[in-house]
């Protein structure tokens, strides 16, 4: 019991921290009313000119506290799926797990503090010369700069996390009682949910419409729910051995 409460609580925490990051989205890129959501280029938005210094600096925080969070969530959810999938051919896809959490926990703080660092950048050089071309020039040439690493990152902690969570699900490593809990699932991912999810609330009237922003986020989140699930019906297997076992 003591090792299902400790588990609990890290698969909490890691919750908690990917909910930081969607609070993080919402402060980068959520928009008033009315607000312009025109773009200069590929990453820059006229909207960061209206937005205060504040939010820029709390989205960084958020990404960093939340990146400590989620590497205790994933981090005990690793374990967890390494005992359940034991030594059979179904390890490959938990190693591909800790790949991928591991990449989300060193880069997910530098891909978001560099978003927030590119806007910072058009929004001080506007205000220092008043010319927005050239200050959207300049943001994006950063930007641009230091794409491959967050390509890579975006590859490996989400595409790679998408992949296998649908793998783990349908092959009933993730314990689901009925096919259509696995479809529901099957959503429970950080490509699915912006995918599908996102895109359809995106058709929706404003203020609903800025949820989207935190989808990729929330996604995360839902496969540490995933893990919550997997720890129960683990418990009740009594395939949770005692902590000493984690460590």
């Amino acid at each position: 019991m003591k090792t299902r409460e400790q588990s609990k609580r890290f698969l909490l925490l890691g919750i908690a921290g990917c909910l930081l990051y969607v609070i993080g989205d919402f402060l980068f890129a959520a928009t008033g009313k009315g607000q312009t959501t025109e773009t200069i280029g590929f990453m820059v938005r006229v909207a960061y000119l209206e937005m205060g210094t504040w939010r820029m600096a709390a989205s960084i925080l958020c990404g960093f506290v939340g990146s400590l969070l989620y590497y205790m969530g994933f981090h005990r959810m690793y374990l967890l799926l390494k005992l359940r999938a034991g030594d059979g051919r179904n390890r490959i896809w938990v190693r591909l797990f800790r790949v991928a959490y591991m990449t989300g926990t060193v880069a997910w703080t530098y891909v978001h503090a560099m978003f927030m660092t590119v806007a910072l950048i058009f929004k001080y050089v506007f205000e220092a010369y008043g010319d927005m071309e050239k200050a959207a020039g300049i943001a994006n040439r950063v930007f641009y700069a230091n794409a491959p690493p967050m390509l890579a990152a975006y590859i490996l902690c989400d595409v790679l996390l998408t992949v296998i969570m649908i793998t783990l699900v349908w092959k009933r490593i993730i314990p689901l009682k009925s096919t259509f809990a696995r479809i529901l699932a099957t959503l429970c991912n950080p490509m699915m949910l912006p995918g599908v999810v996102g895109n359809l609330l995106t058709l929706l009237p404003w203020p609903v419409n800025q949820l989207d922003h935190g989808t990729e986020s929330f996604g995360h989140a839902l496969v540490l729910m995933l893990g919550m699930i997997l720890l129960s019906e683990m418990t009740k297997a009594g395939e949770v051995p005692d902590e000493e076992a984690f460590s």
